[in-house]
Order: C-alpha cells, then structure tokens, then sequence
C-alpha cells in the first residue's frame, strides 16, 4: 500500500507537538524532516538545536537500517527505547518515522541503587576522595575526606576548593589538573583545614565527557597513621645498638670495644680488595662525598664504617639510613625531620641529618630514593642546609655523605633511578667493592675467619676445614658473595660435633652435600626461566601500550597494576613509549 507522505507530515505536525513520547521524521540520510519538542527534550537539546541536524548527531548509535524497536543507554545511564519505520517515499527521497520513549521506572531505580552503592562504596574506603566541576568548585566529598578534614558537607558543596583549604589557586594540584587535563600524582602535600594542617600523599584525575572537561577527582590518603609508625620506627631505630659480633659479612676477634669497622677487619688478600681497600684510605683523609657501588653481599657498609673511622670525623656520629628498607611517605620525614604541629600526628623530631651533624651519613641503597626526593637531598647538599618537614628555619649542617649502590653507575642513571647531578654531586669519589667471584683467593681466609668466628659463638673446636670442603667453597660463584659464604658456613658449623677438630665434608648437611654439585644446573635453570619471563612481561608491556596507544594509565589498568609500577617496570625492561 502506498503511503501519502505529504499528507502523512500535515497529519503528524497537528498532534505530534501534544504527545510525551518523541517522535521525529527523518529523510534517507537521517536529516529531520520534523520533529516533536518531547524528541528534543528526551536528548537533552533545546529545540530549535536540531533544525537541520542529522539524527546520528544526536543518537551517534542510531542506524536505520535496523528497523524495529530497540534499547539504548544514553546519557547518565538513561535507558531509551527507539522505535524506527519505514513510511514511504516522495519522489527520488525515502522517510522513517522514529518514535522514543524514556523506560522511566527502571531508569530512576537504576539511579537509586548506584547512587547508593557508589556512596556506600565511597563512604567505606580508607582514602577521601573529593569531586570538582570544571570550575574547581566542589561537587562532592566523601565522609573520609570530611573526617580528616573536621568538615561538614554543606560547608563544602559548591565552594571553590582553593578557598575551602586555603589554596595558592596558582599552585593547587587539583586546579592543575583542571588546567592540563591530565593526571597528577602521585604527590605529598600539605594543606590548612578548620585550623590544622593536614599532610596527604594525593592523585588528580581528569573527568572528561564528549572529549570535554567537567571535572576532576582527587584521591586522598591522610598520613596520620603512617606518622605514628614513623615515630615508632624511629624511636625504635634509636634503641637498637649496632652489634659487631652479629654483623654478616666479615668478623675478626676482639670486636666488642669498638664502635665502627675498620679497614682492619675488610678481610682478604686479593689485588682487587687491597686496591680498593687503598682507594679508601685515600678517601678517608678528605670531607668528599663518597659513592660506593658493589652487589649485595660484598660488605660496602664495612667500607662506608671504615672510612669514617680513618677519618678526623671518627669520634662523631656515624648515621647509616637505608633508602629501600623505608616507605616512600615516611622517608623525607626520617631524613629532614618533622616539626610538631605541622601536620596531623607530627612531633618535634631530628631527621637523620641532625643525628649526624659533625659525622658521616651512609645513604644506603640510594637507588631506591623517589626522584622527587632526590631534588630535596640535592639542594640541602649544596646549600649545607636543611628545613624540617613542615618547619619554616633552616638548619645548617656539617655531615660528611657516604652513599652505596648495588647497581652499575651507568645503569642507575640509564634507568632514570637516579638524578644525574645528585649522582655528580655524591660520586665525588667512586670506590668499588669487588664481587667474591672477582677474588676467589680470598675465600680460604674467609673461610676461615668465620669458622673461627662461630668456634667462639658456638663452643666449637674447629682447627682446619678439610681439602674436600674448601674445594667446594673455590669451585661456585657466590652470587650471594660474602654475606652468602658466611650463612653457608653457619650453616655447616651447626653439624660439627664439639670436640671434632676438623671441618670435613661428613659434616656437610644432607641438603648441602648436593648443593654444590647441582647448584650451577638450578642457577642456569632458573636463568633461562628468568629470561623466558622477562620476554613474556616484555611482550604483554609492549601489547597493552599498543593497545592504549601509548596511553600510561589505561595500560597499567589492563595489567592490574599502578602507574609507577608500569614506569618501573618499562625501564626494566627497556621500554620507550
């Protein structure tokens, strides 16, 4: 039957403008021919917005090839039902009559149950979370962040937020978020709240909508509870004696009078020792700071000891902080100190600088620094000054900086581990510490040190270590170097009777009898497993950064992980965006 279309638009154009449900005419290339107020009002346009629009411009989903009814999610989860007919042509032009409806009631229970299931989410977390609008005027705040804050909802909702927490609007986190439209953190920051300063580690994230910024959200986590455990870890630090004869790597006799190592005690015979051991009596005539790069195991905090006790610094302290044992939030405060009052849970309290003044401070692990600290340490060394954390006085200082590393020079600063003029600036003198595998001479004397060492702690009365054994000591590589021949050598000591004089291969652990023999097989399994894996990681790393085009933070959502642990793992990996 053939449709009149002409008479079909006068009719439609008398009630179509009366009715709820939306109801537009469109030609073959989706251009309105006419359209009800309701059509308009249902996508949230203004009238007179759709003359001479196509319907894609409006429902970017909508393909009148598949006619029928169908249900879309269209704006704020608004649940809309499309119905599309074919009504005729007219002339060379075909028409479709599109009619839609609103499916309110599951619509506004939609609404409900995610409006409280986010809120009851948000409410729980342990982190505040506050939202702004493209204005930096606060939209919505959880009760976490209200909590920590000593704020009330209404004192906030619809205020801008650099006058609700006293905000330079120049420098605010948030309002650089807004003008960058990008991610920001992480980040430690300080603010004033209802008449007390606030300390958060925070992240900013753009809210964007059609490619148009609303807003932002920023994610927060109040450090009181890590200031107390820092307190703690301090006071407890400061309790704690350094025992000689408990150290790991290399014990000599008669150690219980004195306070450091010395070069005295660096045990070993090689060139390779003796000339570092040289390069570090040199060092320890001047105040240069000293960068000491050996594996794990090789014993540079005896070196870092031994310099400071050859030096005219000897009868101050001697201050060692090891960078990776110590979260990334509680680190600036243990270095600089902390002023009471000027966050939440602070104290009046000596950072390690302080504790060292007049002496030697052993960075350890200095790799392990976040950059954003290493700019801190960097100024305080040049200027010989420092500020505590939240304090407005600077402090000058006198500390000799001795700084260790268990990574090559050259690769800390290719991985971007490390700031280059911080490295520059404590690399004064460079001092080596050779791997065991690079002194294989040395092991028998070490040997032998430690057993003579655990004779005493253990009532032992072992003269000689038997060819066998020693053999098996001189044939593997010690990846664990010296603190792993130490451990190895307590270990077997434990199977020595007391009055047997010999240390002999029959005293060998069971598990230590196969150990030696099948040790280098394992290490070159495990090698090759290492290997397979990193070229796995490699391969999904490279694929999800395709996949993102080179986007960061959704890449690190695909893989579970963070965004500073992607960057971590892309400079291990060697990967460039």
């Amino acid at each position: 039957m053939k449709v009149d279309v002409s008479l079909l638009k006068d009719f439609l154009r008398v009630f179509i403008s009366e009715i709820d449900q939306g109801v537009a005419i469109i030609d073959f290339d989706g251009k309105f021919e006419m359209y009800n107020s309701s059509f308009a009002r249902i996508f949230n346009r203004e009238y007179n917005e759709l003359k001479n629009k196509r319907i894609i411009e409006v429902i970017p989903s909508f393909n009148k090839q598949y006619l029928g009814t169908k249900v879309i999610i269209f704006e704020s989860l608004k649940r809309i039902s499309i119905s599309t007919l074919f009504i005729g042509k007219e002339s060379t032009s075909e028409y479709y009559i599109v009619i839609v409806s609103e499916i309110a009631e599951h619509n506004e229970q939609m609404h409900l149950l995610l409006n409280e299931a986010f809120k009851e989410v948000l409410d729980n977390i342990d982190e505040g979370v506050m939202i702004v609008d493209s204005k930096n005027q606060i939209i919505y705040c959880n009760s976490v962040q209200l909590e920590f804050d000593g704020l009330k909802i209404e004192e906030v909702i619809g205020q801008h937020a650099s006058e609700v927490y006293n905000f330079d609007p120049e420098i605010s986190t948030l309002g650089k978020c807004l003008k960058k439209e990008n991610f920001i953190g992480p980040y430690v920051q300080f603010y004033k709240s209802n008449g007390q300063f606030v300390r958060v580690t925070g992240n900013n994230f753009p809210v964007k909508y059609d490619n148009k910024l609303a807003g932002a959200v920023a994610i927060y986590r109040n450090l009181q509870i890590s200031n107390i455990f820092e307190n703690k870890l301090i006071e407890l630090n400061k309790g704690l004696k350094f025992d000689q004869q408990d150290c790991d790597l290399v014990p000599v006799n008669n150690l219980a009078d004195k306070k450091y190592f010395t070069f005295e005690d660096i045990r070993g015979n090689s060139t390779s020792i003796l000339e570092s051991i040289s390069w570090a009596r040199s060092a320890a005539k001047s105040d240069s700071s000293v960068f000491i790069y050996g594996e794990t195991g090789t014993g540079k905090e005896m070196f870092a000891q031994s310099i400071h006790s050859n030096s005219n610094r000897w009868q101050k302290p001697f201050v060692s902080i090891n960078c990776a044992a110590i979260p990334e939030t509680l680190l600036e405060g243990i270095i600089f100190g902390t002023v009471k009052g000027a966050f939440t849970g602070a104290i009046d309290r000596k950072g390690v600088f302080e504790e060292a003044d007049g002496g030697t401070l052993l960075l350890d692990e200095i790799n392990s620094m976040p950059l954003c600290l290493q700019s801190k340490l960097l100024r305080a060394l040049e200027e010989r000054k420092i500020r505590r954390l939240g304090g407005k006085h600077e402090i000058p200082i006198d500390v000799r900086i001795i700084s260790t590393c268990n990574v090559e020079p050259k690769e800390v600063i290719r991985q971007n581990l490390m700031r280059t003029d911080l490295y520059y600036r404590l690399a004064v003198i460079n001092l080596e510490v050779p791997s065991l595998r690079e002194r294989k001479e040395d092991v028998y004397l070490l040997a032998h040190s430690f057993v003579q060492y655990f004779n005493s702690k253990m009532k032992k009365n072992v003269c000689e270590i038997s060819p066998e054994v020693l053999e098996l000591l001189q044939s593997y590589d010690w990846p664990g170097n010296v603190r792993q021949l130490r451990n190895w050598i307590e270990s077997a000591m434990n199977m020595v009777p007391e009055d047997e004089p010999v240390f002999g291969k029959k005293h060998l652990p069971r598990s230590f009898k196969s150990f030696m023999t099948t040790l280098k097989d394992e290490e070159l399994k495990k090698e090759n497993i290492f290997t397979e894996m990193r070229e796995q990681e490699y391969t999904r790393v490279v694929n999800a950064l395709k996949r993102h085009g080179g986007n960061i933070t959704k890449a690190a959502k695909e893989l579970g992980v963070s965004r500073q642990v992607l960057y971590y793992r892309m400079n291990k990996l060697g990967i460039n965006r």
